[in-house]
């Protein structure tokens, strides 16, 4: 499971693909995503090691998806506190209700140092599914 990447906006890009390849979102909300992240700083790195790249609805969300990227080396975005971040939840959410909801589930989930650890050294897609189909029936 662990990607590579050489920087941030990469690492972005790798789990925005995944989110275009599954038809939840638009090419252009990949770009969005790294756009948003440079102008607005990198307040999508909401947790040591973890990041929630994400944009805005009308910049090319069809459905809720996510993805997740795992990376073998991890990358900087540029807060001290935080970085370096190896781990990438994106997302896209068609309306405000459905993106709030998201992000409250994602930090739920790593707010448990087991569940951020299992994500974290997963080798196989199969682990990661395992622990998501727990975490929805606890």
């Amino acid at each position: 499971m662990q990607a590579t990447a050489p920087d941030w906006r990469q690492a972005i890009r790798l789990g925005g693909n995944l989110l275009v390849g599954v038809g939840a979102v638009t090419p252009g909300y990949v770009d969005a995503m790294i756009r948003f992240t440079e102008e607005f700083g990198p307040y999508i790195v909401i947790a040591p090691g973890l990041a929630l790249p994400h944009a805005r609805p009308e910049e090319g969300v069809l459905k809720l998806g996510f993805s997740l990227v795992t990376l073998k080396t991890p990358v900087e975005f540029g807060i001290e506190y935080n970085d370096p971040v190896d781990v990438l939840f994106s997302m896209g959410a068609p309306d405000k209700e459905a993106h709030v909801e998201a992000l409250r589930q994602v930090a739920t989930l790593c707010a448990n140092a087991d569940h951020f650890r299992a994500i974290r050294e997963a080798e196989q897609v199969g682990e990661i599914l395992s622990l998501l189909d727990h975490f929805e029936t606890a």
